[in-house]
């Protein structure tokens, strides 16, 4: 008889009773008092044979949920975006809760790959620092700023950023302590060009991870837009810029902006991050979209954490074919895992 494998065997006469039982209950809406009743046994002999038809095969139960199944749509997110790992968590009802989430599974990959020795690199942003609440003890790791600082919140800063995840974590770390964007290039230059804001740059080419907050510029979805004058606005706009990352502002087709703002920057370069093994980008929300789209054709990009509805509406939108930097990344040792 169907289902008698699972478990001891039971009998045709209790197989009956029980089939009985769980028919009246599951199919014609009977409750387990008016069993009790019918069959002059307890309640809770009720529940105990329900759960007995539920182990023996009596009882199968089928559940219809036309919700996606997020592992096989983060393989159809990470192939139609060229990306090597991509992970799909369900939006929440607002910002605040999706941020957690994201930050959760982000947290996860870095449990998962991060190994001792390892270089990791952290840009900054909302989404990372809700990271900071979820990351747990890592194998022993240096964590470097990827960026300079922004505003003058020491709270909401990367160095803060990188403080606490090291805190949680346990993890070796390294500060950039000069501003993201400086006055004019020749200040940009001289402040690279010092020795201690030299030997950090220089750290970012040895980059085993970098997990990178992604930016919306059209639309404009980036904490960066109180920190540009009006001309950097208007260089960005004539320029087509539709992502940042880490600083980096990027076209829709994945190319990388020059001009001003970019001579002013300190931050990792477009090199260094496509040199890194692994660079994640954690984001969500629908209107980030064509950024995230952006951010994969511009090849710097190896694996994304987002959303079941950014996910979906990425998969509507272009597949992606020839990202812009086409580099093959050796995994060392340490991060071939």
């Amino acid at each position: 008889m169907p289902g008698r494998e699972r478990g001891e065997v039971v009998e045709d006469a209790e197989w009956s009773q029980l089939a009985d039982l769980a028919r009246r209950f599951y199919l014609e809406d009977e409750s387990k008092t008016d069993l009790a009743t019918r069959f002059s046994i307890s309640r809770f002999r009720v529940a105990r044979m329900l759960q007995q038809a539920r182990e023996q095969g009596v009882v199968t139960i089928r559940v219809h949920d036309r919700a996606p199944d997020r592992a096989q749509m983060s393989q159809a997110l990470a192939e139609h975006l060229a990306l090597r790992e991509c992970t799909v968590v369900p939006a929440e009802d607002s910002e605040e809760a999706t941020r957690r989430v994201l930050a959760r599974a982000a947290a996860g990959q870095l449990a998962r790959h991060v190994r001792d020795g390892d270089l990791v690199g952290l840009s900054w942003g909302r989404t990372l620092v809700a990271l900071a609440e979820e990351v747990d003890l890592l194998p022993p790791c240096t964590l470097v700023q990827l960026t300079g600082t922004v505003g003058t919140d020491i709270t909401k800063s990367p160095i803060e950023l990188v403080r606490r995840i090291a805190h949680r974590s346990g993890a070796e770390t390294v500060g950039l302590f000069c501003p993201l964007f400086a006055s004019t290039p020749a200040v940009a230059s001289s402040w690279r060009a010092d020795p201690a804001i030299a030997r950090v740059l220089a750290l970012h080419g040895d980059l085993h991870h970098a997990v990178l907050s992604l930016g919306s510029w059209d639309p404009p979805i980036t904490q960066l837009q109180p920190y540009l004058t009006a001309d950097d606005r208007a260089e960005l706009d004539d320029q087509g810029a539709c992502a940042e990352l880490a600083g980096i502002f990027l076209r829709a087709d994945g190319t990388p902006v020059t001009g001003t703002l970019d001579e002013r920057r300190v931050s990792v370069s477009v090199d260094q991050l496509a040199r890194a093994p692994r660079v994640l980008a954690v984001a969500g929300g629908v209107e980030k979209a064509p950024a995230i789209a952006s951010a994969a054709r511009s090849g710097l990009l190896t694996s994304l954490v987002t959303d079941d509805r950014t996910a979906l509406a990425l998969l509507r939108g272009p597949e992606v074919t020839s990202p812009v930097l086409r580099l093959h990344r050796e995994l060392p040792a340490a991060a071939a895992h």
